[in-house]
């Protein structure tokens, strides 16, 4: 059976970068680079244009990757956007999750792992580098300002359960296993979860558990 390749967009001011992650990614009959960026304005302008299913996005390019990102997500919400970083920035790493970056990979990762996160994120799903999470565990733990309990207070039971498993990095599937309900009705609980909270992805709802206490991260 035919299946449609996820679309994706390549932004970085490297052009041997984009080549390099075009060539491998060309070579993956279910992806299909649809355009290519050297900054921010281009990059916004491409995710506008093509509507892409996921944005690679660097994080230093010009213009500035987070705010690629924020602008993305703005023209194109359909679009997932992975944030790819030579950098070990906690500060900027938890800013662009805070943007509405799904993913968070540094740039060591591999070509097969990349690959992966792609397809992961066209599902809704987040992938974060290990020492990319630890950042942002780490600056839970220094000291950001944990929100307000109402929020969570409205949560259901199980909605609660839901947002504990995704700070753990489990996928829907796991979750469905782990509380013996349908893929389906994860995905109900996720979105219920995500517009009580007013979060945007699941990677700012992993963030949210850690900040408030719900789970330890």
């Amino acid at each position: 059976m035919n299946t449609t390749p996820v679309r994706v967009v390549i932004a970085d001011d490297h052009v041997l970068v984009r080549q390099g992650i075009r060539a491998f990614l060309d070579t993956q009959s279910d992806l299909a680079i649809v355009a290519e960026a050297g900054d921010c304005d281009s990059a916004v302008s491409a995710c506008t244009a093509h509507k892409p299913d996921v944005a690679l996005i660097d994080l230093v390019m010009p213009g500035g990757g987070i705010a690629a990102i924020r602008a993305i997500r703005a023209a194109s919400p359909a679009t997932r956007t992975i944030l790819l970083t030579s950098f070990d920035d906690s500060r900027d790493i938890l800013a662009a999750v805070q943007a509405g970056a799904l993913s968070c990979l540094l740039k060591d990762i591999d070509a097969d792992g990349l690959a992966e996160a792609i397809r992961k994120a066209a599902r809704g799903e987040s992938v974060l580098h290990p020492r990319v999470a630890g950042y942002l565990v780490d600056a839970v733990r220094r000291g950001r300002s944990a929100p307000g309990g109402e929020a969570l207070a409205a949560l259901s039971e199980r909605e609660r359960e839901v947002l504990a498993l995704i700070a753990e990095g489990a996928s829907n599937q796991r979750i469905a296993t782990q509380l013996e309900i349908s893929e389906k009705t994860v995905k109900t609980h996720v979105g219920n979860m995500l517009a009580k909270l007013g979060l945007g992805d699941r990677t700012q709802a992993a963030v949210y558990a850690w900040k408030s206490g719900l789970k330890k991260p």
